[in-house]
C-alpha cells in the first residue's frame, strides 16, 4: 500500500482519470434523460440504450424509433466514444507509467545497494522494526530493511527508503543487501529462533559485523550470545521495568525518555575510542579538565570487557579505551576528535 495522500496530491496524480471518467458520468446521465424524452422509454431501457450506444455494441433491441432520437444519438455517440477512448487511454497511461516508474527505481536502488558500504542492516519490520526505522531517520544514518512484505514498509517508510524484499533468514537476500560491507545488523525479528538463524548467516559472510538482536525469551539470551550477538534487547523486560520505574521514579524516566527522543541533539550520549597514540593517554580525567574544556561530562568508561560507571576523576585513560560521554552533539564530536 502507499502512503497516504491529501486530496490535492491525489488529484494531480490521477487528473486525466478523474476529468475522464467526471465527464463519461455526466454525459451518461445526460444522454440517459435524452433519450428518455425523445423517445419515452423508462429510466432502465434510456440507461441501457446510453450504454449501449457509447460502447458501441449495438445489440439492436433497443434502438431509437424518432427522427429526434436518432438526431440525438448521432450527437451523442461520437462524444461518447471520444470520451470513452480518452478514459482508457488515461487509465492505461497511468499503469504504464507507473509499472515503469517503479522499475526504475527499484533498478536504482538495487544499485544504490550494491556500492553501500558501513551501513546498517534491519531484518523485520514488526512494531519494533518501525520504531528502529524512526530512530535510524531521525538520526540520517543510511541502513537497508529487509522484510517479505513490500506493503507494510510503505505503509510505514518513505517510498525512497532502501529495502530488499525477501526473508531475511535467507543468505542471498542478505548478500543483496550488501552485507559483506555493512558496519552493523539489527535482528528484530518475531521468532528468537529467526534471529539466531540470521546472526549465523551474517557472521559467516561478514565475521567483523557488529549484530544486535531481540529476543523475546530469556532462554534465548544464551543461544544469541553463542551465535554471535553483541547485544541483546528484550522489548518486554525494558518494558516492565520502564513501567515500575515510572511508578517509583517518574521524574528521572521522563528525563532519560527525553534524552532518548530529542531530535536536536541538544544533549545526547556520545561514545569515543582513545587512540592508539593519542594525547590524553596516561591523564586523568580530572589533568585532562574535560567537562571545561569540551562542555561534556564522561559517564562511564567501557575498558575491554569491563564498564566503569561514574569514573572517578583520578580514573587514567587507556588506550582503546571507550569514553561515554553526556553532551549536545557538537561538543561530543569535538572531544571525539581531541582523542583520537
Amino acid at each position: 500500500m502507499m502512503k497516504r495522500m491529501d486530496w490535492s496530491e491525489l488529484r494531480l496524480k490521477f487528473r486525466h482519470i478523474i476529468l475522464s471518467v467526471s465527464w463519461l458520468v455526466l454525459l451518461i446521465l445526460a444522454a440517459t434523460i435524452g433519450f428518455k424524452y425523445f423517445e419515452d422509454l423508462s429510466f432502465f431501457d434510456s440507461l441501457w440504450m446510453t450504454v449501449i450506444s457509447l460502447l458501441t455494441v449495438g445489440y439492436g433491441d433497443i434502438v431509437p424509433e424518432t427522427d429526434a432520437g436518432r438526431v440525438f444519438g448521432v450527437i451523442i455517440i461520437p462524444i461518447g466514444f471520444a470520451i470513452v477512448s480518452y478514459a482508457f487511454g488515461a487509465v492505461a497511461s497511468y499503469i504504464i507509467e507507473h509499472q515503469l516508474s517503479v522499475k526504475v527505481w527499484n533498478k536504482r536502488m538495487e544499485h544504490t545497494i550494491e556500492n553501500l558500504k558501513d551501513h546498517i542492516i534491519v531484518c523485520g519490520f514488526g512494531r519494533v522494526g518501525q520504531q528502529i526505522y524512526y530512530q535510524l531517520k531521525d538520526q540520517d544514518i543510511q541502513a537497508v530493511f529487509v522484510h517479505e512484505n513490500e506493503e507494510e514498509l510503505l505503509e510505514v517508510m518513505d517510498r525512497g527508503a532502501l529495502r530488499i524484499i525477501g526473508d531475511p533468514t535467507q543468505k542471498t537476500v542478505l548478500e543483496k543487501a550488501s552485507i559483506a560491507r555493512a558496519r552493523g545488523l539489527i535482528a528484530a525479528m518475531h521468532s528468537d529462533s529467526d534471529n539466531v538463524f540470521i546472526t549465523l548467516t551474517a557472521k559467516g559472510i561478514n565475521e567483523d559485523i557488529e549484530v544486535v538482536s531481540r529476543a523475546e525469551r530469556d532462554e534465548s539470551i544464551d543461544v544469541l550470545k553463542k551465535a554471535g550477538v553483541s547485544r541483546i534487547v528484550n522489548p518486554a523486560t525494558i518494558g516492565g521495568r520502564e513501567l515500575v520505574l515510572s511508578v517509583l521514579k517518574p521524574a528521572g524516566v521522563d528525563y532519560v525518555n527525553y534524552l532518548i527522543q530529542e531530535k536536536e541533539e541538544d544533549f545526547a550520549i556520545g561514545e569515543s575510542i582513545v587512540g592508539e597514540h593519542a594525547e590524553v593517554i596516561g591523564k586523568s580525567i580530572a589533568r585532562l579538565d574535560i567537562r571545561r574544556k569540551f562542555g561534556v561530562t564522561v559517564v562511564a568508561i567501557k575498558r575491554g570487557e569491563e564498564l566503569i560507571n561514574n569514573p572517578d576523576p583520578d580514573e587514567e585513560l587507556m588506550a582503546g579505551d571507550i569514553i561515554v560521554t553526556f553532551g549536545d552533539g557538537e561538543h561530543n564530536e569535538k572531544f571525539k576528535d581531541s582523542i583520537q
